[in-house]
């Protein structure tokens, strides 16, 4: 069933249709909820073009002029699971504070191992060697909005060092939390430790741009959860 892309096309497919039309955006939004279905049993290696015509039920033109390749699929695939989560979210807005933002890193950890083989795809695309700058941004935005809710409420409460750059220091956050989910991505960090690792992430760069006594509260989080994760030494 497979047809090869006709160079001889632009914004149309053979019978007319706009691929900006109503019905053009159905199917790729079948193709963007097949391919994160395909993502989740089993990753990147599983995602093959004809799998994917076969269960979108589509030609592969279709999938060449909706998204350019392969990749242009898996990042719509992102796109669209981070939109999912950012709605989830919406309706459960966290106030800001630290225990909300564990409750979030607790929900996220869970949200993963339901999925872990979509996680590990969206994880290898942060840290491609060619990333899509479309993926970063999407990928970036949770727990840069999540950082940005924090260190505002810092702000608001007197608590947060002047003159930092808000933007840059959750983008710097962010990117902290994603190192976290590569190091679990590669072996280092044991699924039943991974909230507490990105929990004790979030508290060492907390505790830097912050003043007493909020500075030393942060301080007594991170020794209680190093002292779960094993790492502080006794006597």
């Amino acid at each position: 069933m497979a047809i090869e892309p006709d160079e001889d096309e632009d914004d149309e497919d053979r019978h007319g249709r706009s691929y900006s039309s109503p019905i053009m955006i159905g199917r790729r939004k079948r193709i963007t909820q097949e391919a994160r279905a395909i993502l989740a049993d089993g990753g990147v290696k599983a995602l093959t073009i004809n799998r994917l015509c076969e269960q979108a039920d589509v030609a592969v033109r279709t999938i060449y002029r909706a998204f350019g390749d392969k990749d242009g699929v898996i990042l719509a695939a992102i796109n669209e699971h981070m939109d999912s989560i950012r709605d989830f979210l919406a309706i459960n807005p966290g106030r800001g504070d630290v225990d909300s933002v564990f409750r979030e890193l607790d929900w996220l950890v869970a949200e993963l191992f339901r999925s872990a083989a979509f996680g590990l795809v969206a994880i290898g695309f942060y840290f491609s060697q060619t990333p899509r700058v479309e993926a970063v941004t999407a990928l970036r935005s949770v727990p840069n909005d999540r950082a940005w809710r924090w260190l505002d409420l810092c702000r608001r409460q007197g608590f947060l060092i002047s003159g930092l750059d808000q933007e840059r220091v959750a983008r710097h956050f962010a990117d902290a939390e994603y190192l976290m989910y590569h190091r679990w991505a590669v072996g280092e960090i044991p699924n039943d430790m991974l909230a507490d690792e990105l929990k004790a992430n979030f508290l060492l760069n907390a505790i830097g741009v912050v003043s007493e006594p909020e500075r030393g509260r942060l301080i007594d989080m991170l020794t209680s959860i190093y002292a779960r994760l094993g790492a502080v030494k006794k006597g």
